[in-house]
């Protein structure tokens, strides 16, 4: 499915189920095409095993396949509200900036409130949707989270996420 969407006109190789698709329906020189050129960007590997060909999403095209995935990230609304402040916080060098321009607007569309240049705050839990931005970004060790049981003045906060 991962090589489907990168490569349209490729899924018909993954599906196992004979009685759904016969080999003879495939247009082989489109496949191969679109396969091959998965392997020159680094996204699969291609071999011969005794079984036949086998072709691998690369830990590269795993994480092409993920990025494409960050348009539809969501954060769930809670009913109510834990009482929590959720602050991400991060040190993104010079050396990836774009990353950090990137992830900086990412937050933004996801409505975290810039609380100053490289911290974000938020008042759901969105652990673990940050812990998969830092991943697809490749920013592991470069952002922080902190849940804070108070923010000092947070009225307008309050306000602006009507939390009353």
């Amino acid at each position: 499915m991962t090589v489907a969407f990168m490569a349209p006109g490729s899924a018909k190789l993954f599906v196992q189920d004979q009685h759904y698709r016969k080999w003879k329906d495939f247009h082989r020189p489109l496949l191969v095409r679109n396969i091959k050129n998965l392997q020159r960007k680094g996204l699969v590997q291609m071999y011969e095993t005794k079984e036949g060909t086998v072709v691998r999403i690369t830990d590269k095209g795993k994480t092409e396949t993920l990025k494409y995935d960050v348009d539809k990230i969501k954060i769930e609304r809670p009913d109510y509200w834990d009482g929590k402040w959720r602050l991400i916080m991060f040190d993104i060098g010079n050396d990836k900036k774009d990353i950090r321009e990137l992830f900086r607007e990412k937050l933004k569309q996801l409505e975290f409130y810039p609380f100053q240049e490289s911290v974000f705050i938020f008042p759901f839990p969105c652990l673990k949707e940050i812990k998969y931005l830092r991943e697809v970004f490749e920013i592991p060790d470069e952002v922080k989270i902190v849940v804070a049981d108070s923010v000092e003045n947070d009225e307008d906060l309050r306000a602006m996420y009507r939390l009353g």
